[in-house]
This record gives C-alpha cells, structure tokens and sequence, in this order.
C-alpha cells in the first residue's frame, strides 16, 4: 500500500508544519467536545479536523455555528473512508459497531484513534495487527484511563522496568457515584442522578457500578502491564450497587474510604494472574483515597522502580478528550512509525478475591 504525504513527511525540519487531517466518528458527548477543541480559538497544530461523521449529521449541522458547520459533514461511512483524512477518531456512543469501523477504516489506510475500552479489551490484538500490517497506528490512550495516561505510562515509561502488581480506579462514573455518597450523604439514586446531569453516565450506568467498564480497561492494562490475553469476562466483579451511606460512614471511622478498585498482580514464575474489580475499604494514606468525583487513579508496583502513582479526569467528554489530543499528536508527531503488535499469551491460572479481599470487601 502506497503511503500518503502525510505518512512519508514530518521527519525533517521542513515538514515540521504539514497539517493531519483528522476525521472523526460519532459527534455525541465526546465527540462534540473534540470537534470544538479542535476547532477552537486555541488551536491544536498540526492537528485539521476536516469531516464529521454522524447518522444525523444533517441535523446535528444545522444546529452548529461556524466554523463546525463549515466542515464537511456525512451521513455514510464510505465517505468518511474516501475522504483525504489522514486519522479516524472513534467516538461513538454505546452500543455502535465500532469494532467494524475501526476495522474498516485500518484497511482504508487510516490511523485510529479510539476511546472504546470494549473493542480494545476484546479485539484489541488483532486490530493492533491489522495497523502494524497496513502500516497504520491504533492508539487507544482514552481507552482505559481518561486523562489519565496510563496507557502511555505502562507501555512506554515504564517499559524498562516489570510491573508486578496494578491498583487502580478506572471508572469515574462509579467514583463520582460514591463520593457524592461519601460528601453529601445522598443515596445512591440521587448520586446517580446527578453524575447523568453532569454528563459522566449514561441513562443506564449498570456497566459502571457492575464492574463491567472496569473490567475491560483491566484487560487492557494486563495486556500492557505482563504481556498477557485476559478477557474481561474471566475477571471476578463485584458490583458496587450494594453500598449504602451506612457502609460509607463505617469506612469513615475505620479512617478510610470505599472505592471501586481494579486490581491486577501477575506471578511470572508459577504464571498465575490474581484479577478482580469490586468495592472495597482504602484507608486514608493510599492514593487511591484521594480521587473524588470523577476522577481515576493508579498505583503501580515495578520490580526496581517500587510503587508509582497517577490520576486524572476519568469520565465526561472533557477528559476523554484530552486523551484523543494527545494520542492524534502522537500520531502526527512520528506519523511514518510502525508500532509492533503486541505478542501476548494467556495466564496459566486467573485468581478472583483471596479470603483477606472478601474481608475487606463491602
């Protein structure tokens, strides 16, 4: 497949400034949020969004001022596939196929970049195979962690060490849930309420509080953190549902909080991967007890770096957002690379909640 000017320049000084041209899928919550970033008074170069695609997109045009209305905006996919974009970003809402368009746009000769934590938990080798093969980058940071950079952490940071064990909050509409519990004494009903006003849910945030959306982004980060193909549906979930104001205020007088945490520890040796997503008491000193509203947060044990910490906006178009930004200059700023596929296998044994974990687990 022969490379565009866009895949063969911007290596050397002269090229420095030759526009990407992003497309993007899907203009709801997300996608609506990066669209005006990107066409904004503070622009992002070399970053060009030139088409929008959307099945409504003649409707949801007319609703818009300049200058989104004056992009070129479709209402077939084929299109956005024909168009002279450079970069597909998938932002589409719940229930799209976008494993298929992801898959479609790759063999377009398109990079990608996505926020689906269900494509990339389930479909993630395959199609990272698919853009190493067309020559082509899949960059996923807003798959697993928000604006927190999680992804780029475990895949580049800390490539030079071994990362034994993740402890992380990884969905924000649960957090905000619990803390708007924790603050204002609310039941879980209104705290719901209020994190689908404020744009962090969705009508039905059952794949949040269940552990489902937690347990996808996990899969993920096994895949980045010890090389290995878990599927979400093998990691013990707890659903967090059950938590009541009472719960909270006994974590209280223990000196700590209730999160929904993910946790993952890979034992190389024996090839036993102790997996689970669930409520759980944190006390007052641990990182992980300091995210409120919306927020995730990470703590990573490596072998010869010790323990590492991380947070940042998990849930609203906002955060999501900024993980798109960053990926598309990624993509633009080394725009011939290749990145190798990842060769991942399976765990000999996957491991839910010790007898300690029950204990602690509300």
């Amino acid at each position: 497949m022969a490379l565009n000017s866009f895949q063969t320049s911007g290596n050397s000084p002269g090229d420095r400034d030759a526009r990407c041209h992003v497309g993007l899928l899907g203009f709801g919550t997300v996608g609506a949020v990066l669209a005006r970033r990107l066409t904004g008074a503070d622009p992002v170069p070399p970053l060009v969004l030139t088409h929008i695609y959307d099945r409504r997109a003649r409707d949801k045009r007319a609703r818009e001022s300049a200058p989104l209305n004056n992009l070129t905006w479709v209402e077939h996919f084929d299109d956005l596939l024909a168009s002279d974009t450079d970069v597909i970003v998938e932002a589409l809402s719940a229930g799209e196929p976008a494993v298929d368009y992801v898959r479609a746009a790759l063999l377009a000769g398109k990079s990608v970049v996505t926020a689906s934590r269900q494509v990339m938990a389930h479909h993630g080798p395959a199609l990272l195979t698919l853009a190493e093969r067309q020559g082509r980058q899949l960059r996923y940071e807003a798959a697993a962690g928000g604006a927190m950079p999680i992804v780029r952490a475990l895949g580049d940071g800390l490539a030079g060490d071994r990362v034994l064990k993740i402890d992380a909050i990884l969905n924000g509409t649960t957090n905000a849930v619990l803390t708007r519990m924790e603050s204002d004494g609310c039941t879980m009903e209104e705290a719901i309420a209020d994190a689908c006003a404020r744009g962090y849910a969705e009508a039905d945030p059952s794949i949040d509080l269940d552990g489902t959306d937690a347990a996808a982004k996990l899969s993920i980060l096994c895949a980045l953190a010890f090389g290995l193909r878990v599927r979400p549906d093998a990691i013990d979930t707890r659903s967090s549902k059950g938590v009541s104001i009472d719960d909270l205020r006994r974590a209280r007088l223990r000196g700590g909080v209730i999160r929904q945490v993910a946790h993952a520890a890979f034992a190389r040796p024996k090839g036993v991967l102790t997996a689970w997503v669930a409520p759980i008491f944190v006390p007052d000193a641990s990182p992980l007890a300091r995210a409120y509203g919306p927020q995730n947060a990470a703590v990573v044990t490596c072998q010869h770096a010790g323990e590492m910490s991380m947070a940042g906006q998990g849930a609203g178009g906002d955060a999501i957002a900024v993980a798109m930004i960053a990926d598309l200059r990624a993509i633009a700023r080394d725009r011939a690379a290749i990145v190798p596929a990842p060769v991942l296998v399976e765990p000999h044994e996957i491991n839910g909640f010790s007898e300690q974990t029950f204990a602690e687990a509300v």
